[in-house]
């Protein structure tokens, strides 16, 4: 194997590469000098076979599945039972309260709220209770 590199310097710039160029001719001939010392053909060289960093998910038996399902309510149960909740507080009742009595999170009464509101089932009062009509 033979690698050639050819540059043309001035006296000038030639001093100013003079020393990395000695660097970089040592190291190059180091490496070839460790190629020199191992004795092997084309042949001897194993192919790699390209690994695909995707595996296949294990399919899950009912005996791995330790963790309980979660059970979703409809939407449409979660919107009757906030409004079944506020008309039960006559007065008005606001989201922390709703979220203690019903169970649901603040987003499914946030969520549910704005369609009770939207089609007019309830108000929001000035204090922030909400109240059915």
């Amino acid at each position: 194997m033979k690698i050639a590199i050819t540059i043309e310097l001035d006296k000038e710039s030639a001093g100013l590469f003079q020393i990395p160029f000695k660097k970089l001719s040592k190291q190059i001939n180091d490496l070839i000098g460790m190629f020199e010392k191992v004795d092997y053909t084309v042949e001897d060289v194993p192919v790699l076979e390209p690994k695909l960093d995707i595996e296949p998910k294990p399919v899950p038996t009912k005996s791995a599945s330790k963790k309980p399902k979660k059970k979703f309510k409809s939407q449409r149960l979660v919107k009757a039972t906030i409004l079944k909740t506020i008309k039960k507080n006559k007065e008005g009742i606001n989201t922390k309260d709703l979220q203690q009595q019903t169970g649901f999170t603040g987003k499914q009464i946030s969520n549910n709220m704005y369609h009770l509101k939207k089609g007019k089932k309830v108000e929001k009062t000035k204090e922030g209770l909400f109240i059915a009509l």
